[in-house]
């Protein structure tokens, strides 16, 4: 830790009177017991470590024209133990020759200081890196060395030693005069600073005072709020589980009117489908099998009408190649007489058989006619009874209409019960800030104590029935738990009633096209869905009191 430069006296002149004497001030640079390594002496005792008090001084010379540097070694253990030393500044021209100093005057006290923290660091270590060296003289009038050295791994570097002087009657009644002068110097900003703190203390007294007085009047009306909140804790507590029953008995009663309504209607309406489904399974059924037979025929006739046709077709050639040939034959119509009666009767017998296929294709295009005409009637049945199915499938749209309504009057249950829930969200707000106002009235007593110890038993009493309120705040913060319990025993009877609602609908019900449509299974009776006295079956609804 650094040493702040403080204030100082020096004695200066002949110390044989006051008179003779005056007072100069000094910078104190450096005061700290530095632990040094005593050597010699006149009793040429052996090397001793002590504790030794260094100070550093920085004033005017007796001339007042230049600085002079005071360095004042003591002991707290021998009080007739003093060394010093006094350079002016004309002096450190000398000792920087003599000691091979680098820097000036202004910046050797600054220097020497640190070398000093150096030796203070190590003190306590076994080989020090920085020790500082007195050595005394053989007699008590011979002159001293301070020196500081420093121990590597080579040698023992000495960075520095000065001179020092003994102390005589003269110089020890200097320094303990100034000494004197420097002690009562502080006992009078001790007393000033002692007068100051008097009247903190006072102050503190009196605003210790006034804070208990607060506090007491803080506790009771803290005593009044808590009654105040209480009882309009107690009463919201009460309406809210009025409500709360209120509420479960009537969504009850209407939620067993409706499930019971909504079960016989869906399934007298799903009975209507299953039977009616039945029978346009059976017509489709039948339309299919007309259909299949009918383009079974229509395939036969289309085979024969073609295989006529290439007959005809072929025949229309042949009778060509031979009216061709009757042609060429007609020229040479003397000669061959014979072969043109021939082929003329051959060409009235193909005629004939033409006349005859073309009268097979006519009744062959009018059987084709007819099945067009049966399969368009077929088709239209069919479009008929998918037109039912269309029908039957705007009844379970119907249905499933029916189920949203009842899933909204599900939800408005649920807004009920979340408005519940924000009434109950309002009352824990209440007492949460029941909770901050206590908070904040035992940080104030907290305050009061730290200022003054007197008042700890008065605070330890507020605690106490801070305490009794928290356990109060707790019952609250029970009891609204089990409002919340309770809410939530309504929320999992809606949930249940929404489950009920979306496997009547989905998986009782389907989502089948009109193609792909087949009658479910029957629902299960209405004894499997709801216990006798008119509650789901696993369901406690039980209300917590």
């Amino acid at each position: 830790m650094t040493h702040q430069p403080t204030s100082s006296h020096v004695i200066e002149g002949d110390p044989s009177s006051w008179k003779t004497s005056f007072v100069e001030n000094a910078t104190n640079l450096f005061n700290k017991e530095v632990p040094v390594c005593v050597k010699g002496g006149p009793d040429g005792a052996s090397d001793k470590m002590e504790n030794l008090t260094v100070r550093i001084l920085l004033g005017l010379n007796p001339t007042k024209q230049s600085k002079m540097l005071r360095v004042q070694v003591t002991s707290d253990s021998d009080p007739f133990f003093f060394h010093h030393m006094e350079v002016s500044e004309e002096d450190f021209a000398s000792l920087k020759v003599e000691q091979s100093i680098l820097v000036d005057f202004h910046q050797f006290p600054d220097q020497f200081i640190e070398l000093l923290e150096e030796c203070v660091a190590s003190k306590g270590e076994l080989n020090p890196k920085f020790l500082a060296v007195l050595r005394l003289g053989a007699e008590a009038e011979d002159e001293s060395a301070l020196g500081v050295v420093e121990t590597n791994k080579f040698k023992h570097l000495s960075h520095i030693s000065l001179r020092f002087a003994p102390g005589d009657d003269a110089s020890i009644k200097k320094y303990l005069a100034a000494r004197l002068m420097d002690v009562k110097g502080e006992r009078d900003v001790w007393r000033r600073s002692h007068g100051d703190a008097s009247e903190e203390l006072k102050d503190a007294r009196a605003e210790v005072a006034a804070a208990s007085g607060e506090a007491l009047t803080q506790k009771e009306a803290a005593k009044d709020a808590e009654k105040t909140a209480q009882a309009r804790l107690d009463e919201l507590a009460a309406k809210l589980k009025r409500h709360a029953l209120d509420e479960l008995e009537n969504t009850k009663t209407r939620m067993d009117g409706e499930r019971s309504a909504s079960e016989f209607g869906f399934k007298t309406s799903i009975d209507s489908l299953t039977s009616r489904n039945n029978e346009l399974d059976a017509r489709a059924r039948e339309l299919m099998e007309l259909k299949y037979n009918l383009d079974s025929k229509l395939s036969d006739a289309s085979s024969r009408a073609q295989s006529a046709e290439a007959a005809l077709e072929q025949a229309r050639a042949e009778l060509k190649s031979l009216r061709a040939a009757n042609k060429d034959l007609d020229k040479g119509l003397n000669e061959k007489d014979k072969s043109s009666q021939s082929n003329g009767m051959r060409v009235e017998w193909l005629e004939a058989q033409l006349v005859d296929k073309e009268e097979l294709m006519k009744s062959l295009k009018a059987r084709v006619v007819a099945a067009e005409t049966a399969k368009a009637s077929d088709e239209k049945a069919l479009e008929e009874s998918r037109s039912s199915a269309v029908r039957a499938e705007d009844r379970v749209s119907a249905s499933a209409g029916e189920i949203r309504k009842g899933n909204q009057i599900i939800e408005r249950l649920q807004a009920e019960l979340r408005s519940a829930k924000a009434k109950a969200k309002l009352k824990a707000a209440v007492i949460a800030q029941q909770e901050t106002l206590l908070s904040e009235r035992q940080g104030a007593l907290d305050v009061a104590v730290r200022q003054r110890a007197e008042a700890a038993r008065t605070t330890d009493a507020a605690n106490g029935e801070i305490r009794s309120l928290t356990n109060r705040v707790d019952d609250q913060r029970r009891k609204l738990e089990e409002s919340q319990a309770l809410l939530a025993s309504n929320q999992q009877m809606i949930t249940w009633l929404n489950g009920q609602v979306n496997e009547a609908q989905l998986g009782r019900l389907g989502t089948s096209s009109r193609y792909s449509f087949r009658p479910s299974a029957d629902l299960p009776k209405p004894s499997v869905l709801a216990s006798p006295g008119g509650r789901p079956a696993g369901v406690d609804t039980a209300v917590p009191v």
